[in-house]
This record gives C-alpha cells, sequence and structure tokens, in this order.
C-alpha cells in the first residue's frame, strides 16, 4: 500500500484546502519562538525563512517549535504506547542530523552531529521525528517511494534494538548501506587530503589564511571578537589563533546564529598541517523546561556538551567538542573538517535513493537511536514489549499522517511568508537593535 493519500508526501498540499486557523497558528508559533532573532536579527531570520520555504523537509528542519506546540496538543502524542518514558536526547533526529565524526584516534564513525535541541524529552517524541523525517525526506528524493514501508522499517528495527541485551554499538562501517558506503567513502578521501583547508583557506607568504568575500559565505570578524578567541579555544588543545572569519548561510534553524571560523596553528611550523575549529551561537532548547527538572544544566553550552556525551557511543566521538561562553554568547567549539559528512538528502540519487536503500537507511538510522536511548531502554522495552508489530505499525502511520501534515504545513508557511513579508510581519524597531560591536559580530545575510 502506498503511505500516501495523494501519491507522494510532497503532493499533500494541492490535496489540503489552505486553513487560514492552520495558518495562522504556525504564525503564531513560529514567530514566538523566534522573538528574539526577529527583532535583533531580522535579516538573517528571513534567511532562515527563506530556506525553511524551499521544500517540505526544510520546513521540518526550521519548525521544531511546531513540534513541540502539536505534541502539547496531543495532536503527536496520542499512542498506545506509554511515552511517558524520558531520554537525554538530542531531541532532533532526524536524517540530516546524522553523520561521520571523526574520533581523536582517527577512526571514523556514525554519530548525532547536531545537539542545538538536545534535553529530556519523551521517547517516542525522539522516535516520531526520525521516522517523519525519512518519510518527508524520501518523498523529496524519490517520488514513488512507498514511505510508510521505510518508517516500518525504521520503526521495527528501533524497537528490535531496544529490547536487545546487547551492548551499544559503534557504527563504523557503512554495512550493506550505499548510502553510508559513499558518505564513508567521501570522508576518507577529504580526511587524507585536508580538503577544508583547499576550500575555506589559500597561502599568502607561506602563511595560510581564510578566504574573504561574498562567494565564499565568509567575512571579517571585529577586533571585540578577534581578541576574546585566543581564551575561548584553548581549550582545543591545539596551537595559536591565525586568522577567523564569521560563516554565513549554514543550517536552516541555525541560520541567523552566529558561526566563526577559527584557523588554528597545527603540530608543525608548515601551514599543511593547520588545523579549523568552529565556534556557533547555541540558545536554549526549543524544549528547554518541558518536562522537569525545569532546566537540565547551567547553561546552554554545559547542556550541549553534556547532551553529546550522553549519546556518542565514545566521548571523543568529535576529537574537538566542548561548551563555552564567548563574548557573552554561549558556543560550541568543534571541529571543523571536511571528512565530518553529515547525511545529505540531495545525495540520496540513483541507487542511494531506491525503495530498498531508503528502507536499509531507515534500519540503520532506527538501531541508532536505540543506542541513543540506551539509558532508558528498560522502560522503552516495557512499552514496546507487549505487541512490538503493533508499534512498529503504528509509527509507520503516524509518519504518514505526519508528513502529509508537514506538507500543507509547508504550504501554507509559504503562503504567508508571502503575504506578510520576510520577518512574517514582525517590524524591526531601532530600540531592538544591538550594539556597534555586537551588530558587527551578527552581521546580516550576504
Amino acid at each position: 500500500m502506498r503511505a500516501l493519500a495523494c501519491s507522494v508526501i510532497v503532493s499533500l498540499a494541492a490535496c489540503a484546502a489552505p486553513s487560514e486557523g492552520r495558518e495562522a497558528e504556525l504564525v503564531a508559533v513560529i514567530t514566538r519562538a523566534d522573538a528574539v532573532v526577529l527583532r535583533t536579527r531580522p535579516g538573517l531570520t528571513a534567511g532562515k525563512y527563506a530556506r525553511m520555504a524551499a521544500t517540505p523537509f526544510a520546513f521540518l528542519r526550521g519548525a521544531m517549535a511546531i513540534e513541540r506546540h502539536d505534541w502539547e496538543l496531543g495532536v503527536t502524542s496520542a499512542s498506545a504506547f506509554d511515552a511517558s518514558a524520558l531520554v537525554a536526547g538530542v531531541a532532533d533526529p532526524h536524517p540530516e542530523n546524522f553523520g561521520l565524526l571523526i574520533a581523536r584516534d582517527g577512526t571514523a564513525a556514525l554519530e548525532p552531529n547536531d545537539f542545538d535541541a538536545s534535553d529530556r524529552v519523551p521517547w517516542l517524541f525522539e522516535v516520531r521525528r526520525l521516522i517523519s523525517g525519512l518519510a518527508v525526506a524520501a518523498a523529496i528524493a524519490n517520488s514513488t517511494a512507498d514511505v510508510r514501508s521505510i518508517s516500518h522499517a525504521s520503526a521495527q528495527a528501533y524497537a528490535e534494538t531496544i529490547a536487545s541485551a546487547d551492548s551499544p554499538l559503534r557504527l563504523t562501517s557503512a554495512g550493506d548501506s550505499t548510502v553510508l558506503a559513499d558518505l564513508f567513502r567521501r570522508s576518507a578521501r577529504d580526511l587524507n587530503a585536508r580538503a577544508e583547508l583547499e576550500q575555506l583557506t589559500e597561502l599568502r607568504d607561506g602563511s595560510r589564511r581564510f578566504k574573504r568575500g561574498e562567494a565564499d559565505g565568509l567575512a571579517g570578524l571585529p577586533p571585540v571578537a578577534m581578541a576574546a578567541l585566543p581564551a575561548l579555544v584553548d581549550r582545543a588543545g591545539q596551537g595559536t589563533v591565525i586568522d577567523a572569519v564569521r560563516v554565513f548561510g549554514s543550517g536552516i534553524a541555525s541560520f541567523p546564529r552566529v558561526r566563526v571560523d577559527v584557523l588554528l596553528t597545527g603540530p608543525t611550523d608548515s601551514p599543511h598541517d593547520d588545523v579549523v575549529v568552529e565556534v556557533k551561537e547555541l540558545t536554549e532548547s526549543p524544549l528547554a523546561g518541558w518536562y522537569g527538572p525545569a532546566l537540565t544544566a547551567r547553561d546552554a553550552a554545559s547542556r550541549v556538551e553534556a547532551g553529546a556525551h550522553q549519546v556518542w557511543a565514545r566521548p571523543d566521538a568529535d576529537a574537538i567538542f566542548f561548551g563555552a561562553q564567548w563574548l557573552g554568547l554561549p558556543v560550541v567549539v568543534r571541529t571543523e573538517s571536511e571528512a565530518l559528512k553529515g547525511i545529505r538528502v540531495d545525495r540520496w540519487v540513483g541507487d542511494r535513493g531506491s525503495q530498498p536503500e531508503l528502507e536499509r537507511l531507515g534500519r540503520v538510522l532506527g538501531r541508532l537511536l536505540a543506542r541513543m536511548h540506551h539509558g532508558s531502554a528498560p522502560a522503552i522495552a516495557a512499552a514496546i514489549s507487549r505487541d512490538p508489530a503493533a508499534f512498529a505499525d503504528e509509527q509507520a502511520d503516524f509518519a504518514v499522517t505526519r508528513g502529509a501534515q508537514l506538507a500543507a504545513d509547508h504550504t501554507l508557511f509559504a503562503l504567508a511568508l508571502q503575504q506578510r513579508g520576510p520577518t512574517l510581519g514582525t517590524p524591526a524597531t531601532p530600540q531592538t537593535q544591538p550594539g556597534t560591536d555586537v551588530k558587527a559580530l551578527f552581521g546580516d545575510a550576504p
């Protein structure tokens, strides 16, 4: 049976009449969640919204506030299985939030790679975020995909792994997945070539510096920001700061946030072993305080660092990864390398976008999510064990329904953006604009 009421998820928007009530609801929830950046960084927030309007999957990536809202209303939380067990989760395990990380010993493994939303969440919230993300992404990549079958495979793999007494595994090989084989192959190539140095930097008189300019999405930093960098990156255990640039155009939900690439001297005086790290601004999780305790860490930086270490197979899954404060902003400092290949839906083409391959990938990610939930496995297994087959069926049906809703919501969001303007009708006022140094750090979308 095909999983979509109108053939595929991406066509469902044409089957549903626009709902003014739902459109207003989407706008209210999203703008409330983005209130601070809408006022202080309107240009960058407009860039986020433009990206969200591109596809249903891009909308899913940027709309975590809607996920929380619909769960609390009971729209996405209704289940025949007890979802009360909480996990220390990433909260947003959609397919593109997984990728290869390089550990301190140089080995690569598939891990979650985005912890911006990490917090205490119901285990079923993460399962449903994963499978609905798979459903929406698969329909975009393959118009003939049976997304119910893909979602079912992922949910079934999750249930089987949760029930297993085996120790959690670190996924260091592609197995029979062509998507992962592509990931591991390109990662090894770029790790050996240090491809990020060629892509981001250039040699000038024997010394390496970052490229700059609109074409590269890179811009200089104000002096106050540069002066504060050495103390920030000292914990990385590398050399001294050579150069740094503000990075624009990355991510969707995090598009308005400050990202800085920092070039450090490597283990020798040669410019060929210089090291790049990323400094990324954090905010409170969109799920902050959802379930007690109201705060799971003293600040966003501590929350993200602890969240990563709780779900990775080993604490040094990324050789450089830590939370800190910089210029009053909570940030995470992490390795910036072309070898850290993330799963990308736009590479699900040819064999990598076939029905069997997407089912294989769904199973891998279902097993990986179960490993991430290992600390709460007994309670989750008890909830699923009464009828594992019914559990997989329920989640597959949910993915179809949720995929349809997300496709319709995407259309309504794009319509609202067209009618209300690039910031959804939220005006910027002089009173909300930051001071000169902070404004220079924030910059604007190039």
